[in-house]
């Protein structure tokens, strides 16, 4: 078991602008993007590199695992090799025009596809630097663009209901907290408590983004917990991924939901070692009381 890292010092304060600053969504222009119609029979090929699975090829290339299986006659989901050539089926895609204000990763989640899937299709060097006009493949989606994310979600924080960009997140604690088995309404909880829903904020003790999460933390739950470590904390989707998989770690290793709280704040370490701080407590009350304002009804 390595060495757990300590997720937050105690009486730390997230900060409302980040060091590392991008253009932001304004998410009311995403519905200029166009999905064109399907071809069933269209592919492209791609060969299987050392540390691929399906579920990580699927998610580059914003397809389903059950489409690469199928398309490729795969019978067992562990068994692919080094050098096999996939078949990628192509569910059609988009294009959309950067608008003043736009995040890849807000892009991407609105249009229900992963931020790697957009990156790819497009040759990005760098996720974090689009420019305004510049014009973007979007991989075929999974929900509408004219969908409300926060549909059945009546008791959301006025600030969030008010930010278009922030609800567009909706679709990412979904998936993920489905995904690990953490409760929905949790992880909105936290990460609304953590940066009120805001990736692009730094605390100053260097925590990233939605779940603000240190840069060791990030390394160690992305590479030892995930088993992908190129994900970016600096990406919201892959922040709530990640979120969600330590959040889920915590239930397991600190035995409790409030167990898992304090060691979200404190640090998994530090609470074992000296026990919660007198503000740890108060976070993980506070987490209780706006749990509430998540459920979905």
């Amino acid at each position: 078991m390595p060495q757990k890292p300590l997720k937050h010092s105690p009486r730390r304060r997230t900060g409302s602008t980040g060091t590392r600053v991008v253009l932001r969504v304004a998410v009311a222009t995403l519905a200029l993007i166009v999905i064109t119609p399907s071809i069933a029979t269209a592919h492209t090929d791609y060969v299987v590199q050392p540390g691929d699975s399906l579920s990580v090829i699927a998610q580059r290339h914003g397809v389903s695992v059950s489409a690469l299986v199928s398309d490729n006659g795969i019978s067992d989901l562990h068994l692919i090799r080094v050098g096999q050539v996939l078949q990628i089926p192509d569910g059609g895609a988009g294009t959309y025009v950067v608008k003043s204000g736009d995040t890849l990763s807000e892009i991407a989640a609105s249009a229900g596809v992963s931020t790697r899937s957009i990156v790819d299709a497009n040759d990005l060097g760098d996720a974090h630097m689009i420019r305004v006009g510049q014009k973007l493949t979007v991989p075929a989606g999974t929900r509408s663009r004219a969908s409300n994310p926060a549909a059945g979600y009546n008791s959301l924080p006025s600030k969030l209901r008010a930010n278009p960009s922030r609800l567009s997140l909706i679709p990412s604690f979904e998936k993920w907290s489905n995904h690990y088995g953490v409760p929905t309404d949790l992880l909105m909880a936290v990460a609304y408590r953590e940066s009120g829903w805001q990736n692009q904020v730094v605390s100053p003790k260097g925590a990233i983004g939605v779940g603000q999460i240190l840069p060791r933390t990030a390394d160690w739950i992305a590479g030892e917990l995930i088993q992908i470590p190129e994900l970016d904390p600096y990406n919201s989707d892959d922040n709530i991924r990640m979120s969600a998989r330590f959040l889920a770690w915590l239930i397991g290793y600190m035995g409790s939901t409030d167990g898992a709280l304090a060691g979200y704040y404190q640090g998994p370490g530090s609470v074992a070692a000296r026990g919660y701080y007198d503000d740890t407590q108060a976070y993980i009350d506070n987490i209780g009381q706006i749990r509430r304002l998540f459920a979905k009804n």
